[in-house]
């Protein structure tokens, strides 16, 4: 599983805003992007979605030109969950949301009535299959739009803040399923603000500001780098702002980081 871009431009027509890659390539597994508004990350999910069409440069989606990617060939190629769930839900029920995006690649009744029961079950929403999917929470309509998304089980998940609006319990499934997938060998890229999500759950991150790719590496070097960090406008994990303000400025991804960081050095001490 693979992305990979060439010399892609692409600019809005009156702006001055241009997103510019002269290379990139995105592997199987977990990759967070993440930078301001404006960035060119949601650019970026457009142009791999066929959403916007490409202006200058190449993208190959797991060998295939993204260009010649249509249909249900793009559907199991590639598919997105958007930050707003209500801009994908548009059916009387919660198991018609799914069914309709399980006949997108099936027109087996069977099997379509076996991907709705399987991936409500695998959201937790399969004892609202009945509900209107806007008498729900919005956690629980973010996870339906997961749901729609699962059901054609694409190579390539993009997902556009897929944490933002979910309680903490619906958070905790969705990073199951994420993780599940990845190791299964999908490919998971996450479009984020969310430092403290970035810094538990992935081995690499890409940086954009302004339309370009400032930074592409692991966690642990995007946080030693606060002149990237700066210009990016991003905030460190939580766990890094405390301790900066105690006067420790060394990089820790999660409490649990800090603890063994700490317990180590005490047990090198000791000796």
């Amino acid at each position: 599983m693979s992305i990979e871009i060439n010399k892609l431009h692409f600019a809005y027509p009156d702006s001055d805003f241009a997103l510019q890659l002269p290379t990139l390539k995105l592997a199987a597994g977990l990759t967070a992007i993440v930078g301001q508004n404006g960035a060119g990350k949601s650019t970026l999910f457009k142009l791999l979605l066929g959403l916007q069409p490409m202006q200058a440069g190449t993208i190959t989606i797991n060998g295939t030109s993204g260009e010649q990617l249509v249909g249900s060939a793009r559907l199991h190629q590639i598919g997105m969950l958007f930050q707003n769930p209500d801009d994908q839900l548009f059916n009387a029920t919660v198991a018609k949301e799914v069914a309709w995006s399980a006949r997108q690649i099936t027109k087996d009744r069977t099997e379509v009535d076996q991907i709705v029961q399987k991936t409500l079950a695998q959201v937790e929403l399969q004892d609202l299959a009945a509900a209107n999917p806007f008498d729900l929470s919005l956690s629980d309509r973010k996870l339906l739009a997961f749901a729609t998304l699962l059901a054609t089980n694409p190579q390539s998940y993009l997902l556009d803040e897929p944490m933002i609006a979910l309680d903490w319990h619906s958070q905790a499934i969705v990073l199951r399923i994420v993780k599940e997938l990845a190791q299964a060998g999908h490919q998971i890229i996450v479009s984020t603000h969310d430092m403290d999500l970035v810094a538990a759950n992935f081995g690499r991150v890409i940086t954009f500001d302004h339309g370009k790719m400032l930074f592409d590496g692991a966690p642990t070097d995007l946080f030693a780098a606060p002149a990237i960090m700066e210009q990016a406008g991003l905030l460190p994990p939580q766990i890094m702002q405390i301790c900066a303000q105690l006067g420790d400025t060394n990089v820790y991804l999660t409490p649990d980081d800090y603890v063994s960081k700490h317990q180590t050095a005490q047990l090198q001490t000791q000796h």
